[in-house]
């Protein structure tokens, strides 16, 4: 086994230069995001009424307990703080962390510089050694961040704060696992990634219908989300489940290297299905685009509907609530919302969902990233296609995959309310008309990205980042309690609730436009700067 993973510690510094960026990036913005939270629920310390509307809101409203899980019975404020940012920023960082090790592992053998790695004095485990151990530095990191973040809270205690930390690094590491054998079973990293965030995504969405539907409280033990709910920081502060995950993690680490050395170099232990021997269908770039991306589209798509017809099931018993819980009722209308409570957890589910494209948007982009550092861009455009071109299928993939994903979640929005009895009617006209009121923001977001990418191509990853930014200030910034200047930064935060909220043309337009010059600037620089 020492020779397996020799060198493994230079790769670890190789693997810390090349995450130099993003890994930064990212635990700076979980802890300013817990920050910002903690100081949120700080505030309401004066004010035991607003504490108590929180609580009585927040435990009776269906879309919190979806999202957050039930709120804690201590009435420390600290608990409040954690529960608030607890959950979905779990599930954030696990994400974080399986593309963190299919991008330091798969990624690089895709582009080619594994093989070089290995054609030295370097053993055949030490590259997925090392993306693990720079994962596990994430993981940890992120988890202490989210801890200490909340000691200026009232009443955090140390115990508690054990907990917390427990919470993000055990699903952490669980993650990293599931990652480490997606990497090298998978014929692709993009395969790869897909199974092991898909994996996180529904244990969340399986403890969210745990939280939300009668007699499915079992679905919260099948999953590292719901150990990390299990373990109940400020509350029991049971670390027991947190083995679960770590468990998970270990058995990644075993079964890895064992499939590492059944299968080829740039193969996955599963194997692609080859193409046709001709593709008289590829006359053009945006045929070319279409036939390599429909994948990464339809399963964002996919997935969003799955999540979609959940949320409409779920959305037929909010309105249930609102019968016997008069101060919910009177909390959601003095925040100056109005519309039956249905249709305000369905225009926010919708909200949540549509950012999603968004994160369609950046897989395409980092797949013409590995396009272009790969090589065949460059035979593409060798050919009788100009750049301009290239570019004009390259970001019409990109505009039919923000229009798909949001489309795919009001659909299955609709489906599942319908079945559960809810109107169709309403239904539709809430959930098409917030997706569709979120196109701007989800453009100019990605144009962001984009233009970042034109700029210099290693920043296609950042997308990643912008895309948890707008997602966290946006339509998960009231949840977190965060100042509303704050919030204004993310376009997500301007998009009109419909049906409860008037639809004005400038934050519709403004977005739009905005999105409009990024892409031609990005068209600009692209055009311009060397490839590679």
């Amino acid at each position: 086994m020492s020779t397996a993973v020799t060198r493994w510690p230079l790769l670890v510094r190789l693997n810390l230069r090349h995450e130099r960026l993003i890994v930064p990036v990212t635990v700076v913005l979980f802890a300013v995001i817990n920050l910002s939270t903690g100081a949120a629920i700080q505030a309401m310390a004066g004010d035991p009424t607003q504490q108590l509307h929180l609580r009585v809101a927040a435990g009776g409203n269906a879309a919190f307990r979806f999202l957050l899980g039930p709120v804690p019975e201590s009435n420390s404020l600290a608990a409040l703080a954690s529960w608030r940012a607890g959950l979905f920023m779990i599930a954030a960082l696990a994400v974080c962390a399986a593309m963190a090790v299919v991008r330091l592992t798969r990624k690089e053998e895709e582009a080619g510089r594994t093989e070089l790695i290995l054609a030295g004095a370097v053993g055949p485990v030490a590259p997925a050694v090392a993306a693990v151990g720079v994962a596990i530095g994430f993981v940890i990191a992120v988890a202490a961040v989210m801890a200490l973040t909340l000691m200026r809270v009232d009443g955090a205690d140390a115990s508690s704060l054990l907990a917390v930390f427990a919470q993000y690094a055990s699903t952490g590491l669980a993650a990293v696992g599931l990652a480490v054998v997606a990497a090298e079973a998978f014929p692709s990293s993009h395969a790869a990634n897909l199974a092991a965030s898909g994996v996180v995504l529904l244990g969340y969405v399986l403890r969210g219908v745990a939280d939300t539907v009668s007699g499915a409280g079992w679905l919260r033990w099948t999953s590292p989300i719901g150990w990390a709910q299990a373990i109940e920081p400020f509350d029991r502060n049971n670390l027991l489940p947190a083995l679960a995950a770590v468990g998970v993690f270990a058995a990644g680490l075993s079964i890895a290297p064992a499939i590492r050395r059944r299968r080829d170099l740039g193969a996955g232990l599963l194997v692609a299905r080859p193409g046709p021997a001709t593709a008289p269908r590829l006359r053009s770039p945006l045929a070319l685009a279409w036939r390599l991306n429909r994948t990464t589209i339809a399963s964002w798509a996919y997935g969003v509907a799955a999540y979609g017809v959940i949320i409409g099931i779920v959305a037929d018993q909010v309105d249930q609530l609102a019968g016997t819980n008069k101060t919910m009722t009177d909390f959601l209308k003095s925040t100056g919302t109005h519309g039956t409570l249905s249709q305000i957890f369905l225009s926010t589910m919708t909200a949540f969902l549509s950012v999603a494209g968004v994160g369609a948007g950046v897989a395409l982009l980092t797949r013409w990233r590995a396009e272009e550092t790969s090589g065949r861009m460059e035979t593409v455009l060798a050919g009788p296609v100009s750049r301009t071109r290239y570019f004009a299928a390259q970001v019409g993939l990109i505009a039919v995959a923000l229009v798909s994903v949001p489309i795919a979640a009001a659909t299955a929005i609709l489906v599942g309310a319908g079945l559960s009895g809810a109107g169709w009617a309403s239904t539709a006209e809430t959930a098409f008309g917030v997706a569709a009121a979120s196109l701007p923001a989800a453009a100019a977001t990605t144009g962001l990205a984009l233009l970042l990418f034109a700029a210099r191509g290693a920043l296609a990853p950042v997308g990643w980042p912008l895309l948890i930014l707008s997602w966290l200030l946006g339509p998960f910034g009231g949840m977190l309690g965060l100042s509303q200047w704050v919030r204004d930064i993310s376009p997500f935060t301007h998009v009109p609730m419909i049906p409860s909220a008037t639809v004005h043309v400038l934050p519709l337009l403004i977005p739009a436009v905005v999105a409009v010059v990024f892409s031609v600037a990005a068209w600009r620089l692209w055009d311009r700067r060397d490839l590679g």
